[in-house]
């Protein structure tokens, strides 16, 4: 998960000129009975959601452009919280099933696993109590960087509100762990650690750490000169440095790969390669190598 900025206020054109404003109208007499048109939230939403989060799911990172479609996912949950130790009364956040600041773009498996979920720490809304001259919520029930909504304390973390990387960490096993009772929390609601995601970040560990050794292997051995196994090098650095880009997959996974270099990959390999290595990385950084 990382942080993404998105212009609450400057919603899609496809999705302020379709029917939104009479079905918040019509969510806000019917409550939990209203019909929802995923159509509407969903249609109008999806390209400019894919742009802000590069194809990504906005919890795990996975792009699944090349198989199942991401999907428009709710932060407040539209249907009623389903977990009754939450709230079994709560009707749901149904007046924010349009809302864009509400949309968020997930994977199934994530989505599977937060489900209808949404735990807070503070005084839940039950509908909005302030209207406009259109008959719609004002901001304060819309937007949910609102004072109003965040005085919820919402539980799980939002990547479009929260500066999430400072609730995380991971290790090169490819598990996440939280930093805070939120990360811990956000991860056990998603389902962070499930046994796929941790495969595909271990692999980006260990494809590159099998390069690496190979590379100073065929170096300790004399099959390869010094410039050459340097070229080699380079190029696995600077590999690893670009995966942190935000538009590649795992990319808060990979800021780790490289910012933690040492545990990462210096202490897996024997001492004669990771002293070769740490030695090299530090010529890297430094624009030597």
């Amino acid at each position: 998960m990382i942080s993404i900025s998105k212009d609450f206020k400057n919603p899609p054109k496809k999705l302020l000129d379709s029917k939104r404003n009479d079905l918040i109208k019509d969510s806000l007499i019917t409550k939990n009975k209203h019909k929802f048109n995923g159509s509407v939230y969903r249609k109008t939403t999806i390209e400019a959601l894919e742009a802000l989060y590069n194809h990504k799911c906005a919890y795990c990172e996975t792009d699944t452009s090349a198989g199942a479609p991401l999907q428009v996912e709710h932060f407040r949950p539209k249907a009623k919280v389903d977990n009754i130790e939450e709230d079994p009364e709560h009707y749901g956040y149904y007046w924010l099933a349009y809302e864009w600041s509400n949309l968020t773009l997930g994977c199934s498996k994530c989505n599977n696993a937060k489900k209808n979920h949404f735990p807070i720490t503070g005084n839940r809304l039950s509908e909005p109590i302030s209207f406009d001259a259109n008959g719609l919520p004002t901001d304060k029930y819309l937007q949910l960087n609102s004072e109003t909504l965040l005085a919820e304390k919402p539980v799980l973390l939002n990547p479009e509100i929260d500066e999430v990387e400072k609730h995380f960490y991971f290790l090169p096993n490819g598990e996440i762990k939280g930093l805070s009772d939120r990360g811990q929390q956000t991860i056990e609601i998603l389902k962070l650690n499930r046994n796929r995601l941790i495969f595909w970040r271990k692999k980006l560990v260990d494809d590159c750490l099998n390069d690496i050794s190979n590379t100073l292997e065929d170096f300790i051995a004399k099959r390869i000169n010094i410039e050459t196994c340097q070229y080699y090098i380079r190029n696995i650095f600077s590999k690893i440095a670009q995966q942190q880009h935000p538009s590649k997959q795992y990319s808060r996974f990979d800021f780790f790969m490289f910012s933690k270099f040492e545990i990462f990959f210096g202490n897996q390999l024997q001492p004669k390669q990771r002293q070769a290595v740490m030695r090299f990385f530090e010529m890297y950084r430094e624009g030597t190598l």
